[in-house]
């Protein structure tokens, strides 16, 4: 298997009002801006690790795409998607431009802080204990990431986090940045602490349910060296975030602040009328 310079947003969501070629367009064209120097395209890959909330499979609406039958999405114009040897892995492709697919979850936690369950399509249920969802991913051997968001950090969280940090230290545990974390908002002190436990930062994007947050998709995220093997990315990816002496090497473009601000306004409006 060669290797090659994995480039990875590690918090993706589609949402409904997304328009799948802009989504598959903006990831790869952000993607490809974090590219290191003189690495060339066939040493390098593109990788978008779903992060699905529990009543969403948008995956599987893709992975029904890819197998030809009837679903939920339209299909693109420009991209195709061509099914892997897993089940929770598909390559869009257009022209030379090729992107990996990676299922996942993300679940919200009773105590107010999410976890995200990477390269799976196990379904799993919302409202349980932090602990609970954390022990589920460990034993079930799943990268797992409890991801920044505005606010979530502060007070008892914080509290709770820091002991979490210390509690659940693991190769496959990771702490992460948000692409909503706006420019003016420092780097968050639990990261440091995590880092000192050997929890390391796996960032991603976390693009909102609007249809302008769908150019941010690969914004934000993380560059890794993997043994690529492309009929199974999934475990390619896995089997390098599970090796603690990978370099992961973060890269990030934050929210302007005026985006952020109008975004936060329109989670809480979206959140009223759905309460």
């Amino acid at each position: 298997m060669p290797a090659i310079t994995a480039v990875v947003d590690g918090h993706v969501h589609i949402h409904a009002c997304y328009d799948l070629d802009r989504f598959f367009d903006s990831a790869h064209h952000n993607l490809s801006s974090s590219v290191l120097s003189g690495r060339s395209a066939s040493e390098t890959e593109f990788f978008l690790l779903f992060t699905e909330c529990e009543g969403d499979d948008f995956f599987g609406a893709l992975r029904a795409l890819a197998s030809s039958k009837a679903g939920s999405l339209p299909a693109p114009k420009n991209w195709t998607l061509h099914l892997t040897e897993e089940e929770g892995s598909l390559t869009a492709i257009s022209g030379t431009r090729r992107l990996q697919l990676i299922a996942g979850r993300q679940v919200a936690c009773k105590e107010g802080l999410e976890v995200l369950l990477l390269a799976t399509t196990q379904r799993f249920k919302d409202r349980r204990s932090i602990r609970e969802v954390l022990a589920e991913a460990r034993q079930l051997n799943l990268p797992h990431v409890i991801p920044w968001g505005a606010g979530k950090w502060f007070f008892k969280r914080a509290k709770l986090l820091s002991q979490l940090l210390k509690d659940h230290q693991a190769p496959m545990f990771f702490l992460g940045d948000e692409g909503g974390r706006p420019g003016f908002w420092p780097y968050p002190s639990h990261f440091r602490e995590g880092a000192g436990l050997g929890v390391r930062d796996l960032p991603g994007t976390d693009p909102l349910p609007f249809p302008h947050d769908v150019d941010k998709v690969g914004k934000m995220g993380f560059r890794i060296p993997v043994d690529f093997d492309p009929r199974r990315p999934a475990i390619s990816i896995v089997r390098s975030l599970g090796n603690r002496e990978m370099r992961i090497d973060r890269f990030a473009r934050l929210e302007p602040p005026l985006r952020f601000v109008q975004n936060q306004v329109a989670m809480q409006l979206r959140k009223r009328q759905s309460a």
